[in-house]
Formats: C-alpha cells, sequence, structure tokens
C-alpha cells in the first residue's frame, strides 16, 4: 500500500473577495440583505408595473399591454443610465450592460409589440 496516496494533499485558502468598494465582503450581510430584499421599494414598483401591463395587455389588448411594457423598460433604462447606483432591483451588472440590456428589451418588445398579428 502506498501511505502517499492516504496523506491529504493541502488546499490554499480561498481568495477574499471584496465589493466595488474594496471592503471585504461578509457572507453575514449578504444573507441579511437577502432577507431584507421584500422591504426593498424598487422591487415592489417592478412588480407592480408588471403585473399592471399585464392585466393592461388583458383589458385593453396584448399589443397595448406590450407597449406599456417596453416604455416601463425604457423608463427603467433612462433611471440606471442617469440615477447613481441606482434602485437596487436595476442594478445587477455594470451601468452600460444594464442600460444596454433594458433599452434592448424595451426596443425589442416595442417593436414586436405593433408587428405581431393579433388574432382576431
Amino acid at each position: 500500500m502506498d501511505d502517499d496516496a492516504a496523506t491529504p494533499v493541502p488546499v490554499p485558502p480561498t481568495e477574499e473577495r471584496f465589493d466595488s468598494e474594496g471592503r471585504p465582503l461578509d457572507p453575514r450581510a449578504i444573507a441579511r440583505a437577502s432577507l431584507a430584499a421584500d422591504r426593498n421599494w424598487s422591487l415592489w414598483v417592478i412588480a407592480g408595473a408588471v403585473l399592471g401591463c399585464s392585466l393592461l395587455a388583458l383589458v385593453a389588448g396584448t399589443s397595448v399591454g406590450a407597449l406599456a411594457l417596453a416604455a416601463f423598460l425604457a423608463c427603467c433604462a433612462v433611471v440606471r443610465g442617469v440615477v447613481r447606483g441606482g434602485p437596487a432591483a436595476l442594478v445587477v451588472r455594470s451601468r452600460a450592460t444594464d442600460v444596454t440590456v433594458l433599452a434592448g428589451l424595451a426596443l425589442t418588445i416595442g417593436v414586436l409589440s405593433q408587428i405581431v398579428p393579433v388574432p382576431a
């Protein structure tokens, strides 16, 4: 039998991760923040807007609801691009990436809402 196979290989310590301001990340603070997410106003505003656009689509028609959603996404892109830090629900990646994705979704949904035929 080879004794070297039973000897555990030392694992190097993991790199300590830092936030955008150079402070070390605290796993307990991250857990507390995720538990407090239901108290974040921006999540409720976005959930309400999506629900409102869905209701509008049911009442006024699919193209109207989709156009309202496209307008809301365009507003979100502007807010993310202008407001420093931005609402928590809109800050996902870098500012340029967030604005590009939100504006692209707004444009795509807006165009599709006008060109996709609605069954009569």
